[in-house]
């Protein structure tokens, strides 16, 4: 299920940057990028601590500034109140600064998740901020780090006809990044 999930998003992003492949035929400095994030996710669930996060990250620029692309990003963890798990993907929109603060960027990002809180799953939206670095190593590669927040709000589901509630939280996430840019 995971794989399908990264599938759709990869076709996604793929999607999204056929403006960017505009903008680099005009003179632009870059069309898009593709990455991968993994760091530390911060849940503020009840009976729930920090934990490891994977995922991708990949989108086109529109203009010199403005970024538009998609995200995937997945943890899960056995905790004292069984297994506590989400999948958050979505779309996200970033505005890239130039000049001195040039790998700087600020964004926000809305989607939907996959929640799993022992043996109830849940689909409810998610949205939040970031904020981030691209040191480039090179001109089509780069590393650097995102700090982002999600909110997750309640959720309800019915297991076996009994209506469940899966309360919201929010996380803080430190992730790592590695993207390449084209």
């Amino acid at each position: 299920m995971k794989f399908a999930t990264a599938i759709r998003t990869a076709a996604m992003v793929l999607a999204l940057s056929i403006p960017g492949f505009a903008h680099a035929a005009s003179g632009g400095d870059h069309a898009g990028w593709v990455g991968a994030l993994g760091g530390l996710s911060i849940p503020n669930a009840s009976n729930t601590s920090a934990r490891m996060a994977v995922g991708v990250t990949g989108g086109a620029m529109l203009g010199s500034e403005m970024g538009i692309g998609g995200y995937y990003l997945t943890s899960s963890k056995d905790e004292t109140g069984g297994k506590f798990g989400y999948d958050l993907y979505g779309v996200e929109f970033t505005y890239h600064f130039e000049g001195e603060a040039a790998g700087v960027f600020l964004g926000g990002r809305v989607g939907t998740s996959k929640i799993t809180g022992g043996a109830v799953t849940t689909s409810p939206l998610n949205y939040g901020a970031l904020a981030g670095v691209n040191k480039f190593l090179g001109d089509s590669f780069s590393i650097g780090g995102e700090v982002s927040f999600f909110s997750v709000p309640e959720s309800n589901t019915t297991v076996a006809t009994v209506p469940v509630t899966i309360n919201g939280f929010t996380m803080l996430n430190f992730l790592a990044s590695a993207k390449f840019w084209f």
